[in-house]
C-alpha cells in the first residue's frame, strides 16, 4: 500500500509540472489580454519517501500553440498517510526552448492523485495558479483546471489542462522588432567579452558569442543588471570555434549578459544589455 501511495504522489507532481508548460503554449506576447487554451504534455519524475513524505523533482517537454517546444521542471511534496487519494503541492518554473519567455506557478492544496487498486494507473485533478513570467509571458495570472494520467509501470504521464491566462507584457507592450547581436567570448584566454555594451529594439532579441579561447563559455541574459538578477534565457556552453546562442523576447529596459560557467561572470565575463 505504502508504495501505491508513493506512486500516487509522483504522479501529482508530474501533472503540476506539465500543466505549467500548458499555461505557457496559450499566451501571446505584447499587452493585457486574457487567452484561452488547451494543450497535452508528458514527461517523468525521481521521488525520495521520508517520514511519509513524498519529495518529488519532475521535469517534463511538450509542444503548444504560440510557444512551440519547451521545457519544465518541478518540485512538489506529498503526503502519503493520506489514502486513497494522495493531496499534494508544488512549485515550478517553465521556460521556451528558444528563450522566449519563462513562467512561474504553484499547485495549491486542493490538488490530489488517485490510484486504482493495482496501484498502477494514476488519475489526477487540481489547479495550477500562475505566479508570473517573463519575456513574451510578462505579468502572467490564472487559475487552470488540469486532469491527467500516470503509468507506474512506465514512469510516464500525460496531461490535458483547460482555462485562461491573463498577461500585461509587463506593462507594456512588447514590439515586433528583431535584433541580432554578435559577440567574442574569452578573447586572448581572458575571461571577459569582446564588448561590454550591447544595446538592441524591444522584442525578439538574439545574441550568439563564438567561443575564441581554450576554456568553454556559453553566454546568457539575466532579467536586471546585476549577478543576482534571475536568468531569463541562457546558451548552451560551447568549446572553442563553437557558438553559444541565446534568444529573449524582450521590452525596454536594461538587462546583463554573461557567461554562467561557474566562476566566469564573477571574473567579469559579463556586459549591460540596454533595450531601447
Amino acid at each position: 500500500m505504502r508504495r501505491r501511495v508513493w506512486m500516487a504522489a509522483t504522479a501529482a507532481a508530474l501533472c503540476a509540472v506539465a500543466v505549467a508548460s500548458g499555461i505557457a503554449t496559450g499566451a501571446t506576447s505584447g499587452g493585457l489580454g486574457v487567452v484561452s487554451f488547451s494543450a497535452t504534455y508528458s514527461g517523468k519524475a525521481t521521488v525520495k519517501v521520508a517520514d511519509d513524505v513524498a519529495d518529488i523533482s519532475a521535469q517534463g517537454t511538450g509542444t503548444g500553440t504560440v510557444i512551440g517546444a519547451s521545457a519544465i521542471s518541478g518540485k512538489g511534496k506529498g503526503d502519503t498517510t493520506k489514502q486513497p487519494c494522495v493531496p499534494f503541492t508544488g512549485t515550478g518554473e517553465m521556460s521556451a526552448n528558444n528563450g522566449s519567455a519563462t513562467l512561474q506557478f504553484t499547485v495549491p492544496a486542493g490538488s490530489s492523485a488517485c490510484g486504482d487498486e493495482p496501484g498502477k494507473i494514476f488519475s489526477v485533478s487540481g489547479r495550477a495558479n500562475v505566479t508570473g513570467g517573463t519575456g513574451a509571458l510578462a505579468g502572467a495570472t490564472g487559475s487552470l483546471k488540469m486532469t491527467g494520467v500516470y503509468d507506474r509501470g512506465a514512469g510516464t504521464f500525460q496531461i490535458k489542462f483547460s482555462g485562461q491566462l491573463t498577461t500585461s507584457g509587463g506593462g507594456g507592450t512588447v514590439a515586433p522588432a528583431k535584433t541580432v547581436l554578435r559577440i567574442s567570448g574569452g578573447l586572448k584566454n581572458q575571461l571577459r567579452f569582446s564588448k561590454k555594451a550591447l544595446t538592441a529594439k524591444a522584442g525578439l532579441v538574439t545574441i550568439i558569442m563564438k567561443n575564441v579561447s581554450g576554456a568553454p563559455h556559453n553566454v546568457a541574459i539575466r532579467n536586471g543588471t546585476t549577478a543576482k538578477s534571475k536568468l531569463i534565457a541562457k546558451g548552451k556552453v560551447v568549446k572553442k570555434g563553437k557558438t553559444s546562442v541565446v534568444k529573449a523576447t524582450l521590452k525596454k529596459g536594461k538587462y546583463r549578459f554573461a557567461c554562467t560557467v561557474p566562476g566566469h561572470e564573477a571574473a567579469g565575463m559579463w556586459g549591460i544589455l540596454t533595450v531601447k
